[in-house]
């Protein structure tokens, strides 16, 4: 072969390789694979904008459950029947009198000995009216705890002496009337079935608020002589 046959060879395939060369790299170019989303989780201001887009509807409410309360049910009052009552009331017209005759054996004070004359005068005819009823009696609760009160209160009584024997008593007659009118007004005529019970312990009511008044002012009265005596001291 000559220089020339073989220059004009070499010319020859340089055309023909350099389209095919151009067409191979578009080729590559456009099969190259489609970019691949990250795998990442989302970071936390996606999910806090993700959260935020899951709002309420509007125009729904979604109520609240309310708090748990630690504070324990109110226990219910006690249901007493006519029997029952009839006991609570007869405790108490039995402490009242028995108080009273210490009173008036151990008090050097003519107010104090008038007032607890009083108690043993209207106290007894109350036991006289509810003996005409001819009542049962049962215990209850309330009875009881009258009876053990009634009970310590004879004790301190029984101990005390003078001016504190006076206060000692005045004291114990006001808190005792106090805790029988309640019991009057919130359970006794509440639970009341039989109407002599009813109309028995609408009698007594205004005697107990009466023996409460006038122990309360019995109380001020002794408050005042003691506080004179001691300016007089001074």
């Amino acid at each position: 072969m000559t220089i020339t046959h073989w220059l004009r060879s070499t010319a020859v395939l340089s055309l023909i390789t350099l389209p095919l060369i151009h067409c191979g790299g578009d080729q590559r170019a456009a099969e190259a694979p489609p970019t691949i989303p990250s795998a990442e989780p989302p970071s936390d201001q996606t999910l806090d904008s993700d959260a935020g887009s899951a709002q309420t509807p509007a125009g729904l409410e979604i109520a609240t459950p309310p708090a748990e309360s630690n504070t324990p049910p109110a226990p219910k009052p006690e249901e007493l029947n006519d029997a029952q009552i009839a006991a609570i009331t007869e405790v108490a017209n039995t402490a009242e009198i028995a108080q009273a005759k210490i009173a008036q054996l151990k008090s050097k004070d003519a107010g104090v000995k008038a007032f607890a004359a009083m108690m043993i005068v209207h106290h007894g005819e109350a036991k006289q009216k509810q003996a005409k009823l001819k009542l049962k009696t049962e215990e209850s609760g309330l009875s009881t705890a009258l009876n053990a009160d009634s009970g310590a209160t004879l004790d301190v009584l029984k101990t005390a002496t003078g001016k504190d024997f006076d206060a000692v008593y005045i004291r114990s007659q006001i808190a005792g009337h106090q805790k029988v009118l309640d019991a009057i007004n919130e359970k006794l005529i509440p639970n009341a079935k039989d109407a002599n019970v009813k109309a028995y312990l609408e009698a007594i009511k205004p005697k107990v608020e009466e023996h409460l008044k006038q122990a309360k002012q019995l109380q001020q009265t002794l408050d005042s002589k003691t506080s004179s005596t001691g300016a007089g001291k001074n």
